[in-house]
């Protein structure tokens, strides 16, 4: 690979990186926000007294927080094989460029 074509590549990794680590960044805010969404019907539902039925709410809650769970271990699988990518082209340029500067010298 030329050394042009690995700048490319690794400003497409760079990219792409920057992009899985945002995605898994709003993840983290969602499930915050889940967690925040169960405490307060939990709250509310101690409040209503141990003969209140549970609430569907509840159950719905945790399917949507294991969902999002599954999105942030997919993002982080990505993640880590593009920085691995990454570095990767990192060495096949540093070792483009010493190959030149041996040519100079």
């Amino acid at each position: 690979m030329g050394l042009v074509a690995s700048q490319a590549r690794i400003l497409m990794l760079t990219s792409r990186k920057s992009d899985l680590e945002f995605a898994m960044q709003q993840i983290s805010q969602r499930r915050m926000m889940l967690a925040q969404a169960t405490m307060s019907l939990a709250q509310t539902q101690m409040a209503a007294g141990p003969e209140a039925q549970e609430d569907p709410r509840s159950a719905m809650l945790q399917q949507v927080d294991k969902m999002l769970e599954m999105q942030s271990l997919q993002f982080q699988t990505q993640h880590k094989t593009v920085s691995t990518e990454l570095e990767s082209v990192q060495k096949i340029i540093d070792k483009n460029i010493e190959r030149s500067f041996k040519y100079v010298a």
